[in-house]
């Protein structure tokens, strides 16, 4: 979709009073469509979502979804090629929905985005600034507690590890 004439000089003077200022038409119309088509995006993926969450009215513990790229709400890991499952936490790899499924992990670890709750290694090891072989030692150690789901991450939780930053200081080089 193409932004009107109209519709562009709307956007370069809502820019303008941003303080953001194009040298060409061209180059305002160029990022006019960029956001148009970002928008367009946005609202496919969020029609695709509430038809998600219309279908767990009829199915409440959930159902298998297509991979398709989707990252997975606990691990981060790229689901491909096999199915996934989607519940009221979002989507999770068939690994750590089945860690759930055993209890190993709550479920409300999987919708906990902001990472308020949990992280996991490779998260912690990349905020960190700490390698993964680091981080895996100390878990090692027990001087960051942990737990591992089977074939994948280990999982830190906030709550267990209280010093994780005077522990995370300390093994800085």
């Amino acid at each position: 979709m193409m932004i009107s004439d109209n519709g562009l000089d709307e956007f370069i003077a809502l820019s303008e009073k941003e303080g953001i200022k194009y040298k060409t038409r061209a180059e305002a119309a160029e990022s006019a469509n960029n956001l148009i088509g970002l928008c367009d995006v946005l609202i496919q993926m969020g029609l695709k979502e509430d038809g998600f969450k219309k279908r767990l009215e009829k199915e409440p513990k959930g159902f298998p979804l297509a991979g398709e790229g989707r990252n997975c709400s606990l691990c981060g890991y790229g689901v491909y090629e096999s199915d996934g499952w989607y519940d009221k936490w979002g989507f999770k790899c068939a690994n750590c929905q089945s860690a759930v499924d055993k209890k190993l992990i709550p479920g409300s670890l999987c919708g906990d985005y902001d990472h308020k709750e949990c992280v996991t290694g490779t998260s912690l090891s990349h905020k960190s600034g700490l390698h993964v072989q680091t981080i895996r030692k100390l878990i090692r150690q027990g001087k960051i507690k942990a737990g591992q789901i089977p074939n994948g991450p280990y999982v830190i939780l906030r709550r267990d590890n209280p010093e994780i930053l005077e522990v995370i200081k300390s093994n800085k080089k």
